[in-house]
């Protein structure tokens, strides 16, 4: 198997894995005092590109946010002037940075890290790998199947 076949079937797994994980957090639980809440598309990804490329984006959001709170509880630790000073600064160029990227995913994607989202998975396509014999006879069968 090639190197590429190998990402194309690890990426086929992550997309399964996560869509797996999604639906097993279901729809959220309504207490006793809350509302119930339906789900609501904000968004389609059509080809594995552009899943890829979310998926990266989504990671890229969140590991800013969790910069920042590390980066926050360091400013909030630190007792010299000069350092929480420059944690600071440090602080309000990653936030300003977040919010920028978080507001480009609200707009792409109607995505936001202020939200909580399950990704479900429209449709699946599964493939191997054949001889041309065999691509033949599953191609044959499948014409005779939609024929039906």
């Amino acid at each position: 198997m090639s190197f590429a076949s190998l990402r194309l079937v690890g990426l086929g797994t992550a997309v399964f894995l996560a869509g797996f994980a999604a639906a097993q957090t279901g729809t959220p639980k309504a207490g006793p005092a809350e509302k119930p809440q339906k789900l609501a598309k904000v968004a389609t990804l059509n080809t594995v590109e552009a899943n890829r490329e979310f998926q990266a984006n989504v990671q890229l959001v969140q590991a800013q946010r969790q910069a920042a709170i590390e980066l926050n509880a360091a400013h909030d630790k630190e007792t010299n002037p000069a350092k929480k000073k420059e944690l600071k600064s440090q602080l309000d160029t990653l936030l300003a940075r977040l919010n920028e990227n978080n507001s480009q995913m609200r707009k792409t994607y109607g995505f936001s890290l202020d939200r909580n989202y399950t990704l479900v998975i429209e449709t699946a396509h599964v493939y191997m790998f054949v001889s041309d014999e065999e691509a033949a006879k599953i191609e044959k069968a499948e014409a005779a199947r939609k024929k039906k």
